[in-house]
């Protein structure tokens, strides 16, 4: 439901509810622009913050694969339906200013019809849809708080703008909202003519219930795809290594082998006995520069690297952890990019490059999978 926009009614109240997940979602399209160096610069020290502390360790972190693909069916299809979701909220979200300024134009008093038909506040739902698929495009645990802030504001302003028509049409107002629901456009339109809103204390304890549920399955969701994962543990050293495409684990071991015997990395072992190494393992350039980016790379220094098309690439960190015992599925385990390894073309062999603090962006939350 909606009455027309009017100059007084500028929708000015939208904009907490638009600006709280704004940064959230626009991430990861601007994390591929020009403008990466910039939103960076202000973006990292806050993810960074948040890992100073044990309590706020787990915010940064991806509670589904974000890099890898995974063996498990559900974590591909969440993957999958991130940008149509997107796509579909926002094209919505279009229809629905499009249907309003145009009752405008018809001076319309109240619009009822259309998608206003099927749902009072189609504006607010296809917003929400829409930022479902941005949480599930970048699926951080901060996200995902953002994103229930988000549902919440919306059912605020929804509420508000219900008492501002209701004081302004009255009955007729009154008989669209009793026939017609809030949000859930499958509920069919009712007969009754009375309506009385919702108590604000049921709506507050079903937002905490609906944020409690999500947090708790977000949880359950990382901790399941951690282990559905291609990835091999091995020992002496300590080394753990992702694949991000699907390869068995006897190719992820002769990679681990292979990396080992490289005398870069036999030297760092020499130097550092006991360090905990990860090794992530890319396909093609696309996903090795994806990777590059998502640990904070910055974009001059991924170019001037000029990776050929095709190859397995393997960026290799040492991982450490603030209780000191290493464990790479941790919440508060950290990743330093050390070496980045590629194939040496016809001749054979790999060639291996050691990373300089200057190609990163400092304080940057580096991505494990």
């Amino acid at each position: 439901m909606n009455k027309k926009p009017t100059s007084d009614h500028f929708q000015w109240h939208w904009l907490p509810a638009i600006l709280i997940y704004a940064v959230s979602a626009l991430e990861v399209i601007i994390m591929v622009t020009p403008f990466a160096a910039y939103f960076y610069s202000v973006y990292t020290p806050i993810i960074h913050a948040f890992t100073l502390f044990e309590s706020t360790a787990w915010l940064p972190q991806f509670f589904i694969p974000h890099l890898a693909q995974s063996k498990n069916q559900l974590f591909l299809a969440l993957s999958y339906l991130g940008p149509p979701l997107a796509g579909i909220g926002l094209l919505g979200f279009l229809a629905c200013a499009a249907q309003l300024y145009y009752g405008k134009f018809v001076k319309r008093l109240l619009v009822n019809s259309g998608l206003y038909a099927r749902v009072r506040h189609p504006q607010y739902l296809c917003l929400s849809i829409s930022g479902l698929g941005f949480l599930l495009m970048w699926p951080r645990f901060f996200v995902l708080l953002t994103f229930l802030m988000m549902l919440g504001l919306y059912y605020l302003l929804a509420r508000h703008e219900e008492e501002v028509i209701r004081g302004k049409y009255g009955k007729e107002s009154e008989r669209y909202m009793a026939r017609i629901s809030m949000f859930n456009p499958f509920r069919s339109p009712s007969r009754a003519r009375g309506w009385k809103p919702p108590r604000r204390t049921i709506a507050l304890a079903a937002w905490l219930l609906l944020s409690l549920v999500s947090i708790g399955l977000a949880f359950l969701l990382r901790q399941e795809a951690t282990t559905q994962l291609y990835a091999v543990r091995w020992e002496s050293p300590n080394v753990t290594a992702i694949s991000f495409m699907p390869r068995e684990n006897d190719q992820i071991i002769s990679t681990i082998q292979a990396v080992l015997t490289t005398e870069a990395v036999q030297n760092g072992l020499e130097q550092a006995p006991g360090i905990s190494l990860l090794m992530q393992i890319a396909t093609g350039r696309m996903e090795a520069e994806h990777l590059l980016t998502d640990l904070g790379m910055k974009a001059g220094a991924i170019q001037l690297m000029q990776l050929p098309d095709f190859g397995d690439y393997v960026v290799v960190s040492y991982m450490e952890s603030s209780n000191g015992r290493v464990d790479p599925y941790a919440l508060d385990t950290r990743i330093f990019p050390l070496f980045f390894v590629q194939p040496r073309g016809l001749s054979g062999g790999l060639d291996i490059r050691s990373f300089v603090e200057e190609q990163f962006y400092p304080d940057f939350y580096r991505i494990l999978f």
